[in-house]
């Protein structure tokens, strides 16, 4: 695979390429940071025009866009010797898609507040302006963190999620107080042995209740479980979701696995785990792309059809929302989180090769 960063060595990268291979592996770099631009710009393009048709999900991939960006904007500004690898019009148009991200997310804010009252009631929070301004520094994993056997079968319905996010935001059935943890969804959330949509949930969660001002519950939590730190937690869950996004990968990427690949690169990307980030992954989701309206189509598959452990079947209390031309709302906003998050690392990457001697 051809690394967009030096994932698992950068010094040794560095010293081991000759000046030649650096100007090259920039150039493509730059052409795939072009495509990338230009791939979440034709996505918001059409989220504008539906943003009236939207749901809280979709706007969660907006809100992120927006956020993602800000941040990465703020690192290019402050540090101007590590925006070297950067041109001027580049920064300049990640600004422009950053104020369009958040744009989208207003115009389609009091219809989803309109249409789905309460959902939006519950978990309104991560679709605010300013939620997904997580800044979480570049990491590898570390080889000693396991990864457990891989077996179909979600275990976490995402009612339960849901209502555990609650928790966090005073919203519940059982109580308005903000950051009141019950022990339940604590071990739901955090429990080992999860697999695909599970272990997106639970990343999801401990990203949610940092950002939201619950950490001190949280890791009150934590200390009284005697489990490994948080940090260690996301580490380890995101882990088993490259482990997860690599055998997708081996399997060619079946249709019905894109969604799931696409939301593991956005949800571990934000937390800094560079090693969901190469050209041969980058290459396939651009691909998957509407070449005419902009957005994800795929295969329509309801929460009703997900496997269960335990064999239930489960009904989900929203689905994915087909929009027009036969576009899916759900696949469409994860490949726009995804995405951004391969900015942010060509990004590194170019920073990286601009302050390398040639």
């Amino acid at each position: 695979m051809r690394y967009l960063a030096a994932f698992f060595a950068w010094v040794l990268l560095v010293s081991a390429v000759s000046s030649a291979s650096l100007v090259s592996n920039a150039n493509d770099s730059l052409v795939l940071l072009t495509k990338t631009l230009d791939a979440i710009e034709f996505a918001l393009n059409f989220f504008h025009q539906e943003h009236q048709n939207l749901n809280l999900d979709a706007v969660i991939g907006t809100r992120m866009i927006e956020g993602q960006f800000k941040v990465l904007l703020q690192h290019l500004k402050s540090h101007p010797s590590k925006g070297t690898g950067v041109s001027a019009p580049t920064i300049s148009r990640i600004e422009r898609l950053q104020k369009v991200a958040g744009l989208v997310s207003d115009e389609a804010l009091p219809y989803i507040a309109t249409f789905t009252p309460r959902y939006y009631e519950e978990i309104g929070p991560l679709i605010q302006g300013g939620f997904w301004e997580m800044d979480y520094p570049s990491r590898d994993m570390s080889p000693e963190v396991k990864v457990w056997r891989y077996k179909e079968g979600e275990l976490l319905r995402e009612q339960k999620s849901d209502d555990c996010l609650a928790e966090f935001f005073g919203t519940g059935k059982k109580s308005k107080e903000q950051c009141k943890i019950s022990d339940e969804c604590w071990d739901f959330m955090t429990s080992p042995g999860y697999s695909a949509y599970s272990l997106s949930h639970q990343v999801f969660y401990l990203e949610i209740g940092t950002q939201f001002g619950c950490y001190a519950q949280m890791l009150m939590k934590n200390l009284l479980k005697r489990q490994k730190s948080i940090k260690e937690l996301q580490e380890q869950i995101c882990k088993n979701m490259l482990n997860e996004a690599v055998i997708i990968a081996k399997n060619g990427f079946p249709q019905r696995k894109q969604d799931l690949f696409m939301e593991q690169a956005a949800l571990c990307g934000i937390l800094g785990y560079r090693e969901f980030f190469t050209s041969d992954w980058l290459e396939p989701i651009l691909s998957w792309q509407d070449e005419v309206f902009g957005c994800y189509r795929g295969e329509l598959v309801f929460e009703s059809e997900v496997k269960l452990r335990d064999g239930v079947k489960s009904r989900r209390k929203r689905e994915e929302r087909p929009l027009s031309h036969g576009c899916l709302c759900h696949r469409t906003t994860v490949a726009l989180a995804a995405l951004g998050q391969y900015v942010r690392f060509i990004i590194e990457y170019l920073q990286l090769m601009a302050a390398t001697p040639i």
